[in-house]
């Protein structure tokens, strides 16, 4: 993300997302109320009655943001404040997607922190990688980012059976196409990782020709019961791969929830959950690490939405890592049932201490 601050009190940055994982930033930083201006076009009417659409800059009070995981857009929407007086814009409702490489101006009234600034410019993706599971019968292949998963690939095979002559040259298309399917999703999505699963020996004949296609991309090999889909979810699961892959969001995600359904039945007070006890402990210096879906960042309710930001704010300033995750991900429905927001604790936090 190129940041630039614009002004000496801190309220106005000029910010360019160059990838889906910015654009998924911007959806986690943006706030309602943010007065956002970018160039956009509109229908308008022009002449006696005709409209057609016409390129302009307006200035947005910004009421709704939506990301739209792997397609490089960002939707959002606000209420004109600035535009083209010809056009009698002002005033007027606006939506427009945000592309990667599009220049936009967020003017924030309270200022922006140092920390939203330093996230901003340091970045929350932490890498993108392509994950296939591949036997004999069937192939899967996702792309996992801290936003989300997607599979890309579910298919079978339809390879020849054993005895059939012609198994042995249908084998070899299936692995290249298998290797170019790979190479081609990891470029696309800017993977610094490839991980390819299965039983038997077949993983290791892809992972020899996607390392020959692609000499930049690093290649994980590990076994799987099977594969497709069911092979996918099962690498996500495996400890030789979640540590590949830890800075991915998701998947440390997955760990903090899990640690926390451990904790939560037999030493409660280590953890902490809902965004008024979270920020509670968080004021303490207490939370050791924090996972939060992104819905909650965006709340129309302010109570909550302010309760979250700053239990976000306390949690870094004392050394605490927060997590922001997507809600529709597999563990954002788990935190989800638990107020939105859970947190480890790194030391006991009696529930009468709990309390704002």
């Amino acid at each position: 993300m190129k940041v630039e601050v614009l002004d000496n009190r801190g309220k106005v940055v000029r910010l360019r997302p160059e990838s889906d994982e910015d654009l998924w930033l911007l959806r986690i930083s943006l706030r309602r109320g943010d007065q956002v201006t970018l160039r956009t076009s509109r229908d308008v009417q022009v002449g006696s009655g005709k409209r057609e659409r016409v390129a302009m800059t307006l200035k947005l009070v910004l009421d709704s943001v939506e990301f739209q995981p792997f397609t490089g857009k960002l939707r959002i929407s606000g209420i004109v404040v600035e535009g083209p007086e010809e056009f009698g814009v002002k005033g007027r409702r606006h939506s427009t997607a945000i592309s990667i490489g599009q220049q936009l101006v967020v003017e924030r009234s309270q200022g922006w922190r140092d920390h939203e600034l330093e996230k901003l410019r340091s970045g929350a993706a932490r890498g993108t990688a392509a994950i296939a599971a591949v036997d004999y019968d069937e192939v899967g292949l996702a792309v996992l980012a801290s936003h989300g998963l997607k599979m890309v690939e579910d298919r079978s095979s339809r390879l020849p059976g054993k005895e059939d002559p012609a198994r042995e040259e249908e084998v070899k298309r299936y692995v290249e196409y298998i290797a170019s399917r790979i190479v081609r999703e990891a470029s696309r999505h800017n993977a610094r990782i490839a991980v390819i699963v299965g039983p038997g020996n077949l993983k290791r004949e892809v992972a020899s020709l996607v390392s020959r296609m692609a000499p930049g991309l690093r290649v994980i090999v590990a076994d799987a019961a099977m594969g497709g889909q069911a092979g996918v979810r099962e690498a996500l699961r495996r400890e030789s791969i979640t540590k590949a892959l830890e800075e991915l969001s998701i998947i440390e995600a997955e760990g903090v929830v899990e640690e926390f359904l451990k904790r939560i039945s037999r030493s409660p007070e280590t953890v902490a959950y809902t965004p008024r006890e979270v920020l509670a402990v968080a004021k303490m210096g207490a939370v050791e690490k924090l996972v939060v879906v992104d819905s909650l960042l965006y709340s129309m309710d302010d109570e909550t939405r302010e309760a979250v930001d700053k239990a976000l704010a306390e949690a870094e300033a004392r050394g605490g890592r927060v997590v922001v995750i997507p809600e529709d991900s597999p563990p954002g429905e788990r935190v989800r049932s638990f107020g939105g927001v859970i947190a480890l604790l790194r030391f006991q936090v009696p529930s009468e201490a709990r309390r704002l």
